[in-house]
């Protein structure tokens, strides 16, 4: 590129050359056998496409690392369930961060102190991915977490000495607004970010070889005030994951737009556009986002599921531009009545699982559309106090420790687990009858 430069006391102008910014450095990316691959916009596995029928499991990792009945035999009978519903990938914790007095944690943490791996949890890491890949299962690993509940980019920033974390609810005057802008300071701390790609550094490589493996930079991660930060930083460390293990696929973990992309800072093309991300998620929070009202569920429900279709189908859409594969990562909805209570019923939940799932089997036909993953598994685990958060010592459920416990848990004896079976059936063979 050249632009014409003049003098006003000379009359030719003479072209002086001007530098092109450097081109991007090219991803490195390899086979891995029996891993996954994205190919015109679809995903692979050995040559034949492969569909996302998936589930949000995050404790699993977490459990892993213990024996007996509470932990390791706990995750091998939960992936005995899952297999059985024909869910074929989780998505998991695969870093939290402490200290374990911190409120609202998954507790122990993998990394309890700025930049020490705790040998047990880093074991429960590496347990869960040799289990899944010997029974063939995928999984979606978390790097970190835009939210407080596994320590995250809020506990990075604590460590780097921006001061004290301003919990969200349910801490006693907490503010989602005020956490957020203090979450999204972690793009500009460089001291953060580094103690991040350390942890990157010491765990990526150990699993670079397991064809089961597929990073996410982070739960949830969103750009709020330093937008132009949050995707330098996607690009940064997606090639960073990409320079390490090269043969596996890389995504980010963001929800899309959301209801509300101007507070959150989020673009699902702009965010997804680095050449080192492989594919798209999306998410879906149809109470959270205000569509339905927890105690009015029957109620609205027609206008809230037309309102998630009209969303997703949207999303899809937009994304498609990209070329990339596109996963339904998250969406829940609460039990009948917004009740708590593991035994009480869930026929809407029920229907709006069904046509959740009727629409991303019908958009994986035309559009690139790749899978599903309800929030969250609790399988066999009942919490303690239905309705209160989590405390030291009760079990971890579908739930997060900050949330009311039964609140999205998918228990092994709720109808919907029969919803789930039936739509992971299509979801796999979505050009199916």
């Amino acid at each position: 590129m050249a632009v014409a430069a003049c003098s006003l006391t000379v009359e030719s102008c003479i072209d002086v050359p001007v530098a092109s910014p450097p081109p991007p450095p090219i991803v490195p990316r390899e086979r891995l056998p029996g891993g996954l691959e994205v190919r015109g916009g679809r995903f692979y596995r050995d040559d034949a496409p492969f569909f996302v029928a998936g589930m949000n499991y995050w404790a699993a990792s977490t459990l892993a690392r213990d024996a007996g009945a509470a932990g390791w035999d706990r995750v091998r009978r939960e992936l005995d369930a899952l297999q059985a519903l024909g869910i074929n990938v989780i998505r998991t914790m695969g870093a939290t961060e402490g200290p374990d007095s911190e409120p609202w944690r998954i507790v122990p943490s993998i990394q309890s102190r700025e930049g020490y791996y705790d040998p047990g949890g880093v074991a429960g890491v590496l347990r869960l991915a040799d289990e899944l890949r010997r029974r063939g299962l995928y999984a979606i690993v978390m790097l970190n977490n835009f939210w407080p509940w596994s320590g995250g980019m809020a506990q990075y920033l604590a460590w780097a000495d921006e001061g004290a974390i301003p919990y969200p609810p349910p801490a006693q005057g907490g503010d989602w607004g005020t956490y957020e802008e203090f979450s999204c300071r972690f793009y500009a701390n460089a001291r953060a970010r580094e103690a991040y790609a350390s942890m990157i550094r010491f765990l990526v490589p150990q699993l670079r070889t397991n064809a089961a493996i597929v990073w996410e930079l982070a739960n949830e991660p969103r750009g709020v005030a330093d937008v132009a930060g949050y995707r330098r930083w996607i690009d940064e460390t997606a090639r960073l994951i990409k320079a390490l293990a090269p043969g596996q696929l890389v995504t980010t973990g963001s929800e899309g737009d959301t209801a509300s992309p101007w507070h959150a800072g989020l673009d699902i093309v702009e965010d997804h556009r680095s050449a080192a991300i492989d594919f798209v998620t999306l998410h879906l929070w149809a109470q959270n986002w205000g569509w339905i009202r927890a105690d009015r569920v029957a109620q609205d429900y027609s206008a809230g599921l037309e309102r998630a279709r009209r969303y997703v189908v949207e999303q899809v859409g937009r994304a498609a531009v990209l070329g990339k594969p596109i996963v339904l990562e998250e969406f829940g909805f609460p039990r009948d009545d917004g009740s708590f209570d593991p035994a009480s019923s869930t026929h809407v939940r029920d229907r709006y699982f069904a046509e959740i799932y009727a629409l991303v089997r019908s958009l994986a036909r035309e559009t690139p559309m790749a899978g599903i993953l309800p929030w969250a598994w609790s399988g066999q685990t009942r919490p303690p106090r239905p309705g209160d958060c989590w405390k030291p010592g009760d079990p971890l459920t579908g739930d997060p420790p900050h949330e009311r416990q039964g609140w999205y848990g998918i228990y092994d004896s709720d109808s919907t687990v029969a919803t789930i079976r039936e739509g992971s059936a299509h979801i796999v063979a979505p050009g199916a009858a």
